[in-house]
C-alpha cells in the first residue's frame, strides 16, 4: 500500500523499494529522513509550481544526493554530488530506466548544491534542488502549509539536523 505524506503519495514500486533499500543499508538515520525529507518538500514545492514531475525518479534523486558522503559511496578525488550521481545513474540504468532519464537525475544530483541552474533543467532535476534548499536553508516554506511541514517532519524527524548533516 502506498505511503503519502502531506498529500505526497511515495510510489509504490519495486524500483522505490530497492532505492529506499539501498539508502537505509548505507546511510545513517540523518542521511536518510534528510533525503526523504528533500524528496517531500522538492515534490511539495514541485505541485505548487504546476510542475509535471515523474515521482519515481524524483525519488531516486532525493535519496541519493547524497549518498557520496557514505563510506560505500564516497570517493577521495571527486565530489560527493559526483558519488551519488554516479550511484543513482548506475542504479537507473540497472532498471531499466532511459539514459535520458539517469542523467537527468545525474544532473539533479551532481547540481543540487548549485543555486538557479537545476530550476531552468527538467522538473526531476528542479524537484532536488528545491527540496535540500528548503530542507537545509528553509528557502520559501511560505510555498508549504504549515500542516504539510508538520506531517514531513512528523514522518522524517530533524533532530540537531544542523550539527549532525555536517559531521555528515
Amino acid at each position: 500500500m502506498p505511503e503519502t505524506i502531506a498529500g505526497i503519495t511515495i510510489p509504490d514500486t519495486a524500483l522505490v523499494r530497492e532505492a529506499t533499500a539501498l539508502v537505509r543499508q548505507t546511510a545513517d538515520d540523518t542521511l536518510f529522513h534528510h533525503s526523504r525529507r528533500v524528496f517531500l518538500w522538492g515534490a511539495l514545492k514541485s505541485a505548487a509550481r504546476g510542475l509535471e514531475v515523474d515521482l519515481e525518479l524524483a525519488y531516486v534523486g532525493g535519496l541519493f544526493h547524497d549518498l557520496g558522503l557514505t563510506d560505500d559511496y564516497r570517493t577521495k578525488d571527486r565530489r560527493f554530488e559526483l558519488d551519488g550521481a554516479e550511484a543513482a545513474y548506475t542504479f537507473l540504468r540497472d532498471h531499466g530506466r532511459s539514459v535520458e532519464e539517469a542523467r537527468n537525475v545525474w544532473l539533479a544530483i551532481a547540481l543540487h548544491t548549485t543555486p538557479e541552474i537545476p530550476l531552468r533543467l527538467a522538473p526531476e532535476v528542479a524537484v532536488v534542488t528545491l527540496g535540500v534548499e528548503t530542507d537545509v536553508l528553509g528557502m520559501e516554506l511560505e510555498q508549504i502549509t504549515p500542516e504539510q511541514r508538520a506531517q514531513v517532519v512528523a514522518a522524517h524527524p530533524r533532530p540537531d539536523f544542523k550539527e549532525r548533516i555536517l559531521q555528515a
